[in-house]
């Protein structure tokens, strides 16, 4: 691995065990911007498999990931195709490549003489706990240290910290897990992030329900009825399909497509940040600001889903798997191929149980995504959030819920659209 580090010069309070701010220069913040070319396969990648991460779960996909890792070459149409999975493509690993430090490839040697990757020009900027990235001018300096309750810089430890691989991998980490990851990473704090992406309701899409085959498909859902909650699903290719395009997907286009104004975690401080940098004329082009918010799919990938809003309109039709056998797919999007009935039997609770067929079109899709990022029961999540029941199907959920009426809305509790279980979000099994 190559020695290329960053400086970050970071102030401390002491008396609160806080980073009050870090002052940085350019190929610092470059660096920060190059987390949102990453696909979200790239960033289970990272989180899994760096040593100081090995316990750190990113909601559901760490789950989809390694069962990809696990799923044998022969149900691929090439083992190139299970590459492109394990180790996803970034179509901005080109311009990565310049930075200091390159996230994509942590043994590659990278380019030391060019600075200005996406910014245009040397700058200083100031970096709150939060992730805020702000240029050093007069006004808002001062404006942000009043805020940030700061009223005699002298008074904070001051301390220069190397950065490099293994920390810009645990700040990506922490970005995702912390409200503060500056001084989770630099002191070591503790203090969980009470709720991942907070009532992180899908953007208002106009998209309308399709009877074209090509943008719905069901999948068969076993629920255990007394806990409300999704075992497993049976599903064809289509489904696995659009499972494993979620880890070709950029960072920045994940938020892009499901962010809402109400949610402030750090990583999305830090993605509002770049319309700050392009406001002070900062960014190298609008060409390059759409490379950070809404980065386009490596090349490599074929359009392998009709569901989800994420290729260009000439990419070309393909497909990671061989046609096959069925799949089983659990809560928590761990593929599996079809197993035994004896297998099979594991899943069942006499009375307890009872199979739904669910639709998923483009709404369920994106929710589902969204769902992959933040828990560890996407299924359920999805269930919850479009419990719509076929025209005509009596559930046994209708008669627990409500009394014997056989409503045709409601397979769970009412309950706000909107409200869904956010409580595990990405877990962290050290904290």
């Amino acid at each position: 691995m190559g020695n290329e580090t960053s400086v970050l010069k970071v102030y401390v309070d002491e008396s609160k065990k806080k980073v009050m701010f870090a002052e940085a220069q350019e190929d610092f913040v470059e660096i920060l911007l190059s987390f949102f070319t990453l696909p979200l396969g790239k960033i289970a990648k990272l989180l899994t498999k760096h040593e100081d991460s090995k316990h750190t779960k990113v909601g559901s996909l760490s789950s989809l990931y390694a069962s990809v890792d696990k799923l044998l070459s022969q149900h691929f149409r090439e083992a190139s195709y299970k590459d492109f999975l394990i180790d996803p493509k970034n179509s901005s690993a080109d311009i990565c490549s310049q930075l200091k430090v390159n996230l994509n490839r942590p043994l590659a040697t990278t380019t030391t003489s060019q600075r200005d990757v996406f910014l245009n020009k040397k700058a200083k900027f100031i970096i709150t706990d939060d992730l805020k990235v702000i240029p050093i001018v007069l006004d808002t300096s001062i404006a942000l240290l009043n805020s940030l309750g700061v009223e005699n810089i002298e008074s904070l430890d001051e301390r220069n910290m190397l950065f490099g691989f293994d920390e810009f991998s645990n700040l990506l980490k922490w970005s995702l897990l912390r409200n503060n990851p500056l001084t989770t990473l630099i002191l070591g704090g503790s203090n969980p992030c009470s709720s991942f992406f907070t009532n992180y309701p899908l953007k208002n899409r106009a998209f309308i329900p399709s009877d074209d085959s090509d943008k719905t498909l069901t999948i068969k859902l076993l629920v255990q009825k007394s806990k409300k909650k999704v075992v497993c699903a049976q599903v064809e290719n289509r489904f696995v399909e659009l499972l494993f395009s979620f880890l070709t997907i950029p960072l920045g286009t994940f938020i892009h497509l499901t962010k809402d104004d109400s949610s402030s975690p750090a990583i999305i401080n830090l993605y509002e940040s770049i319309s700050c940098l392009e406001d002070g004329n900062l960014l190298k082009s609008e060409d390059m600001k759409n490379i950070l918010v809404c980065p386009k799919l490596s090349p490599v990938y074929n359009r392998v889903t009709n569901l989800l809003p994420i290729y260009e309109v000439n990419t070309l039709e393909g497909s990671f798997l061989r046609e096959g056998p069925t799949f089983i797919v659990t809560d928590d999007l761990e593929v599996r191929t079809s197993p035994s009935i004896s297998a099979i039997s594991k899943f069942n609770t006499p009375g307890d149980t009872e199979i739904l067929d669910f639709s998923i079109g483009e709404q369920e899709a994106l929710f589902l995504l969204k769902a992959s990022f933040k828990s560890t029961s996407a299924l359920t999540e999805c269930l919850k959030a479009f419990r719509k029941k076929p025209k005509g199907h009596v559930s046994d959920f209708a008669f627990i819920e409500d009394g014997g009426t056989d409503s045709e809305e409601e397979d769970f509790p009412s309950e706000d659209e909107n409200d869904i279980d956010d409580s595990f979000v990405i877990v962290d099994l050290d904290i």
